[in-house]
């Protein structure tokens, strides 16, 4: 049946009766008589919450940091250019030293140091998952590569010193709790970078200098020819000039001029310095082919040297092996060496190890460890609003379910009469 029919105040009543008709003015007596009527629910579902989180931060164990900081600036007073000398941080290498760090190969080495040590856990959280380890440890450098996508350069000579630009200090901050485990944590990170992430490097460097001994014998072998051809010619022409001089005709000999050419200018010289022109060329030119064969020989033994090296280091690596260790094996090498140019080399080589060693500490030898604050009173005030806003919200539903629940009541009673 329409309304229309119905005068003004039935239509209101009976809008009201059916939950249709609503009022346009807000009062906020109105809300404010909700909020009082349901003022312990919200009371309780504020405090409650609030008080589980402040006494869940207050009661739960603290978690600790500590920071290591090494110097990874070329060491221009030793003036040390070695490869094996200087970490050359630039990004390249960085990002390099980061993926060898988080591999699957070192992975495993850490969480086995870390099971000896008794942190199960952290060798759990570690083994075989790279993000695990991410957790607790972080790798920073000073000043930070810039993100060249993030970068509107277009300039080839800013492009290339960004990409040339190398860091001046490497920061690795480990984090994890209770402070008991912080002292073993760091020390097996600490351990694993300076001893154990260095060799890599060392590794790429020993495979460059077989590279570059290889490319010194080649260069030998190919000049190698041209030395013999070039000998060959000239005792051919000593044999031939010697052969003038022993056949002369009266005293026409002392007066015998042969054109000698130096460079672009020619000069006749008497046959006896013609001789001696050729044999000192001879000679000189028998003592490069002696000199080059001795550096074939020292190319040669370098090679089989860098080998043998890269051989021991190549097998160990990838077990629980250290650079101290290695420089331990270098130097038991000159006790079977006999050649004194390769004991030279060697000596050398391990004096460059052990500056490499050296260079790894960092600036702070026994960095403190901190403890890292929980925000308790922070994060409790923030649960607190958002407690005290959702059990208001949850007050006005209630009381809107009641009075519908009421209404459907009355009208229940109405049809009943």
């Amino acid at each position: 049946m329409s309304t229309k029919n119905y005068p003004k105040k039935q239509e209101d009543d009976a809008l009201e009766d059916m939950g249709i008709y609503e009022e346009d003015e807000i009062n906020l007596l109105d809300y404010l008589a909700v909020i009082w009527n349901w003022k312990w629910f919200i009371l309780i579902a504020t405090a409650l919450p609030t008080l589980a989180v402040g006494l869940l931060m207050f009661l739960s164990p603290r978690t600790y940091t500590t920071s290591y900081v090494y110097d990874v600036r070329d060491d221009v007073r030793d003036n040390v250019r070695d490869d094996t000398t200087i970490w050359n941080l630039n990004e390249k290498n960085y990002n390099v030293m980061l993926s060898r760090f988080y591999s699957q190969e070192n992975l495993t080495k850490l969480a086995d140091k870390m099971q000896k040590n008794g942190l199960a856990e952290y060798a759990a959280q570690v083994r075989g998952y790279a993000g695990g380890l991410k957790g607790f440890v972080e790798f920073g450098t000073d000043p930070a590569f810039f993100d060249l996508s993030k970068l509107n350069v277009t300039d080839q000579t800013q492009l290339k010193d960004i990409l040339n630009m190398q860091a001046s200090l490497l920061n690795v901050k480990i984090t994890g709790k209770p402070q008991e485990a912080m002292q073993k944590i760091s020390s097996i990170i600490r351990y694993n970078i300076e001893n154990v992430i260095s060799l890599y490097p060392v590794q790429d460097q020993l495979e460059a200098v077989i590279r570059s001994n290889k490319s010194n014998q080649a260069g030998i072998e190919s000049s190698r020819f041209s030395t013999k051809l070039a000998l060959e010619q000239n005792r051919n022409v000593l044999a031939g000039l010697k052969n003038i001089k022993a056949q002369p005709t009266g005293n026409a000999e002392s007066n015998i001029t042969l054109r000698y050419d130096i460079g672009s200018n020619s000069q006749y010289l008497p046959m006896s310095y013609q001789i001696q022109a050729v044999e000192s060329k001879i000679v000189a030119l028998e003592q490069e082919d002696i000199t080059t064969e001795i550096e074939y020989q020292y190319y040669t033994d370098l090679v089989s040297l860098n080998e043998s090296i890269l051989a021991r280091l190549n097998e160990k690596v990838s077990g629980d092996y250290s650079i101290t260790q290695f420089k331990t094996f270098l130097t038991t090498l000159p006790n079977i060496i006999e050649k004194p140019e390769l004991k030279d080399y060697l000596s050398s080589y391990t004096i460059g190890i052990e500056n490499k060693i050296s260079a790894n500490e960092p600036v702070t030898e026994t960095p403190q460890v901190y403890a890292i604050a929980k925000g308790t009173l922070k994060k409790s005030v923030l649960v607190l609003i958002a407690a005290s806003m959702l059990s208001v919200f949850a007050a006005f539903l209630l009381e809107a379910v009641k009075k519908s629940g009421s209404s459907l009541l009355g009208k229940r009673l109405k049809v009943t009469k």
